[in-house]
This record gives C-alpha cells, structure tokens and sequence, in this order.
C-alpha cells in the first residue's frame, strides 16, 4: 500500500481530500495526451490512476469501519482546513519529473521517419499500415490477371495447372501483407482468415507506438 502513497507522491495515512488534489493534479500533468503522446508517459499515469484507485478503495473501506468513523471525519477536517489555507502541495519527485520531460525533449528533437513500404514484402514479421496494405491488396490482383494472361500464351489446354502454379508467389505475398497488417492491429495473422475481417484492415486504425509485434510504422512520435 506504502507505494501507492508514493506515486501520488504522498505520505502514508494521507486522507481522501489529500489523494483526491494529488490525483487531479497528477493525471493532468502525467496524462500523455498533455504530453505530445509520449510512449514513456504512460507507465507513469497508469501507476498514478492505480493507485487513486487503491486508495480510494482503501478510504471506502475505512470509512465504513464504525470503530475507525471518528478519526476518518478528523482526517478529513483537517485536510479540508490545511486547503483552504493554502498551505497543502502535491509533489510527485522531481527527478522523476525532470527524466521524463529530458526523454519527451529527446523525442521532439527527434525527426519524422517514415519506414519505406514493401522492406520485406514476403516477410510475415513485423508491422504495416493500411495504405502498405491496401497497395498489396491491388498488386494482388493485378497479378491474379497477369498469371491468367501467362497460363494462356503457355498452354492453353493445361491452363488451370499452369495458373495456379503462377498464382503461388502472389498469394504467398497477400498471405505475408495481411499479417504484417494483423500485426499492426495488435493481432495475430490468422485474424485476415476471419470472414470481412478485411474491412478491418483495411480501415481500421493501427495500434499507437509500439506493440509486441514491432515499432510503430507510421514512424517516430506518430499516432496511427
């Protein structure tokens, strides 16, 4: 319990006015979106909504305990006077503070790199975005109709053996691009088996920064 005081950079035995002012001031200065969107301000704001939550459920508790009610109301009248006299502040700890607006400076400092498309277009590893995506799915076809056009001027009479030999390389990379594609979503490959799944793909927003399966391809500091 000790550390969740400490993330709202509190004292044990804080009361509920104290935790509440901590949290309010503390969620907007962490929250990332008053932050650029910065990846490392996350953990921060999730330790610091956890442990209001902690907390908040801890006070709930005391506060229905008979034999504690008195000391819970004093808590609160005291904190409630130490307000209104100004003389409460919150503080989070300033090295801390300091680190993550260094980092958030790194990040701004940063240029805009944007990853080339088709790196590795046979790969099933990695991320793509939906314009990658969208660009493979009209190759795909194209090559679907060139394979029919080669089938035809080879043989005609052995054109079904023929195309769908041809037809291997092109479903091999839409295969490759649609998982790439999951990828990006947060899921696994087998999700572009899902019926209209496609739609999803090709419309859906990517997961922001990095996820499990790599680094965001839109490129540095870039929401999707």
């Amino acid at each position: 319990m000790n550390h969740h005081f400490d993330a709202l950079g509190l004292s044990q035995g804080a009361s509920q006015q104290e935790i509440q002012e901590a949290y309010d001031r503390l969620s907007k200065e962490l929250n990332p979106a008053n932050n650029n969107n910065q990846e490392f301000f996350k953990e921060e704001y999730e330790k610091v909504k956890e442990a209001y939550k902690a907390l908040s459920k801890r006070s709930i508790l005391k506060n229905n305990d008979s034999s504690s009610s008195s000391s819970t109301t004093k808590k609160l009248e005291d904190s409630s006077s130490s307000s209104s006299s100004g003389s409460f502040t919150v503080t989070i700890s300033p090295e801390k503070i300091e680190e993550l607006k260094s980092k958030a400076q790194e990040a701004n400092d940063k240029p805009h790199v944007k990853p080339s498309m088709f790196k590795n277009p046979f790969s099933f590893s990695g991320r793509i975005r939906r314009l990658e995506y969208g660009l493979s799915y009209i190759i795909y076809y194209i090559w679907i109709i060139f394979s029919s056009f080669i089938a035809i001027s080879i043989d005609v009479d052995n054109f079904e053996g023929i195309y769908y030999l041809c037809i291997i390389p092109g479903l091999y990379f839409w295969l490759a691009q649609g998982s790439k594609r999951c990828h990006d979503r947060g899921n696994s490959g087998w999700y572009q088996l899902i019926p209209f799944y496609v739609l999803w793909m090709l419309f859906g927003d990517g997961n922001i920064g990095e996820n499990k399966y790599g680094s965001n391809p839109k490129g540095v500091n870039k929401i999707n």
